[in-house]
């Protein structure tokens, strides 16, 4: 025989509808003695069905038992049909009411759902680092405050000279150079001011100033890393004069070659400079072709010692050296 599946809802709505009919029908209390006759009493349907099942038909006993046991059936269905769907007890909204009130039993406990997990706490960021400052190649490196300088060609060889114009009025000097050597440009150089000029490794030349009509000048000439890495230097009155001038080592070990007095005052007539014009701007030459001017010698000598300037073509002791590479010029017009 086949079981059919036993719905909750309607088992109870079985159960209530069978005891309001029961409570219906239970007999009231007789009303108090009188001299009429009781009407008879109207049959009740489920009387019948009582004394069938085993039940008091009179309803003295077995009606009011069998209400409360359906009562608290009733309630015991309540609670496993709320256990079974989840829905709201008796007596809340949308649940079976309560018969008679409240029941006096204690409610079935509620499970315990699970325990609410508490969030992990927001993690602090770690503190972002400095990065660290770009370091600059050394090669990129801008190098500090550097002396003034002229002309550059030789990219910082270690040869140089400082030009100085210590007269009133600025100042060309041009260079020339001994053969197979590299050219170097003229340089204009103002009142008081000061140029530095690099040379080439082993370059040997001649410089002076553009003042006159170039045939008397006073030449400095200088030769960088010689014999034993000597700079070899001095300034020349032999091919005349037409400014002032004075060389030595910027720092290291060496006399100062010629001098800065003007040479032309007080000098004699017959041995000045002259230009187109008839106008004085030096001294003449020593010698010229090889043919020396013993007047114009001894003039020179008298103002510059043997190893002070070159006066002689044989005064090779007026050829100074120096294992300093740098120089120092300073240089004036006469005129």
């Amino acid at each position: 025989m086949a079981v059919n599946s036993i719905n909750p809802r309607s088992l109870q709505a079985l159960l209530l509808t069978a005891l309001s009919q029961a409570r219906e029908t239970t007999p009231t209390p007789p009303p108090a003695p009188s001299l009429e006759a009781p009407p008879s009493a109207e049959p009740n349907p489920f009387q019948d069905l009582f004394s069938t099942d085993g039940f008091d038909a009179s309803g003295t006993g077995g009606t009011q038992d069998l209400t409360q046991q359906l009562q608290a059936l009733i309630e015991t269905m309540s609670q496993i049909t709320n256990l079974l769907n989840g829905e709201p007890g008796a007596g809340e909204e949308g649940g079976v009411p309560e018969l008679g009130g409240p029941s006096g039993g204690n409610p079935l406990p509620q499970q315990a759902g699970p325990a609410p997990t508490t969030p992990p706490a927001p993690t602090t960021p770690p503190a972002p680092t400095t990065p660290p400052a770009p370091t600059t190649p050394e090669s990129q490196k801008t190098a500090g405050p550097q002396a003034p300088k002229g002309n550059n060609p030789t990219g910082g060889a270690g040869n140089t000279m400082d030009f100085t114009n210590d007269g009133d009025k600025p100042m060309t000097v041009t260079f020339t150079t001994n053969p197979g050597q590299q050219q170097i440009p003229p340089v204009t150089i103002q009142p008081g001011q000061t140029i530095r000029q690099e040379f080439p490794q082993g370059w040997s030349g001649n410089f002076r100033s553009d003042k006159g009509d170039g045939t008397a000048v006073t030449l400095g000439e200088v030769a960088f890393n010689g014999a034993g890495n000597q700079t070899f230097y001095d300034v020349s009155y032999i091919e005349g004069n037409n400014a002032s001038m004075t060389i030595a080592p910027e720092s290291g070990p060496g006399k100062t070659s010629g001098t800065l007095e003007n040479l032309v005052e007080g000098a004699p007539e017959n041995i000045l400079a002259r230009d187109a014009n008839g106008q004085v701007y030096g001294i003449k030459k020593t010698t010229t072709s090889e043919v020396r001017d013993p007047e114009i010698i001894n003039y020179y000598r008298g103002k510059v010692g043997a190893d002070e300037g070159y006066v002689d073509p044989k005064d090779d002791l007026s050829t100074l050296g120096t294992s300093d590479t740098h120089l120092e010029v300073h240089l004036k017009d006469v005129f």
